[in-house]
């Protein structure tokens, strides 16, 4: 009888056993903007799949860089790394798909470091070699980076582009009434004036305002609280620096910021444009530039630089408040 029970409980205890050498685990660093349920879907899981191997206290408070189990057996493992991230573009433009990313004078992790980047960063890709890609910043600085840190991307959008955008928007003009004179029906109509040119439309090079280029130019600048310089910003700091360079006086206050200019709902949102959110209470307390295709760059307390995030999912996305444009008077 008791070798009987000792069996009953060996059974279970070896079915287990071979049930978690079956499935084995990748690890995934949480990134801007994830949530749960979309890890689970970029690797074709349902939630209850990730949840059952990850001991988390609270699911709905994920930070980025926790690290998270992604279930797989067999082979898939090295499926799920290798589709993890589309593959480097040969030419073209691309962005960065992780944080401090260093790019270098030559292809080689011993070569100099120019500068620091940041996931989102839209970059040229020039050429290929090996494991490295040459590659053309937006302010023309040119150097090397690991191709695996590249994602094919949209070019960033021409002023053409923009303009076409907002025209299209329009409503279409209402037809003249059958009871208007033959003079009013004949009279020449008025040329349609051009829209009042925002601060940042003065000259765009690489598809991009002038305002977005400068703001981009000090990505990786330290966060300081109360600062307004080259040296450090913090977020209305930031964005008061980058429109005085264009002429145009901003509070060094996110909250007054919101009430400069003229209110713009997110689906018209032009780079340039500046972006607002609560993030302690119910105040604006905080404050960034549009840079386009739903990001912004901003000075970030949290990440202690400036740097790129996405308005389309994550912490940013539930924070929005809304926008203004600032145009010169």
């Amino acid at each position: 009888m008791a070798n009987i029970v000792r069996l009953g409980l060996i059974a279970p205890l070896v079915s287990l056993i071979v049930a978690a050498s079956a499935q084995r685990t990748i690890t995934y660093t949480v990134q801007p903007g994830d949530s749960l349920y979309t890890i689970a879907h970029k690797h074709g899981l349902r939630l209850p799949d990730l949840l059952k191997v990850n001991n988390l206290r609270n699911p709905h408070a994920l930070q980025v860089g926790d690290q998270i189990k992604i279930p797989v057996t067999g082979n898939a493992a090295a499926s799920a790394q290798r589709t993890a991230q589309p593959a480097a573009p040969a030419s073209g433009w691309a962005e960065l798909n992780t944080d401090r990313v260093n790019i270098r004078t030559a292809p080689s992790t011993d070569a100099k470091r120019i500068t620091l980047v940041d996931r989102w960063t839209k970059v040229q890709v020039l050429g290929r070699q090996g494991d490295w890609s040459r590659i053309r910043l937006q302010n023309g600085t040119t150097g090397w980076v690991l191709a695996k840190y590249l994602s094919p991307t949209q070019p960033p959008q021409t002023r053409k582009q923009v303009a076409k955008r907002t025209t299209e928007r329009k409503p279409a003009p209402r037809p003249a009434r059958a009871s208007a004179s033959r003079t009013a029906q004949t009279k020449p109509q008025p040329t349609a004036s051009k829209t009042p040119a925002t601060a940042d439309a003065s000259a765009v090079a690489d598809g991009q305002p002038t305002v977005v280029r400068r703001a981009l130019k000090y990505l990786g600048t330290r966060y300081r609280y109360g600062a307004s310089g080259a040296r450090g910003f913090d977020c209305s700091g930031f964005t008061s620096y980058i429109y005085r360079q264009h002429g145009i006086s901003l509070p060094h206050n996110s909250a007054a910021q919101y009430r400069v200019g003229k209110p713009v709902s997110r689906s018209e949102l032009r780079p340039g444009d500046l972006v607002f959110f609560r993030t302690r209470g119910r105040r604006i307390s905080h404050v960034g530039i549009y840079i386009g295709n739903g990001k912004f760059v901003h000075a970030s307390s949290a990440r202690g630089r400036v740097r790129i995030d996405t308005l389309t999912s994550g912490y940013y996305h539930q924070r929005y408040v809304g926008a203004r444009r600032i145009t010169k008077k």
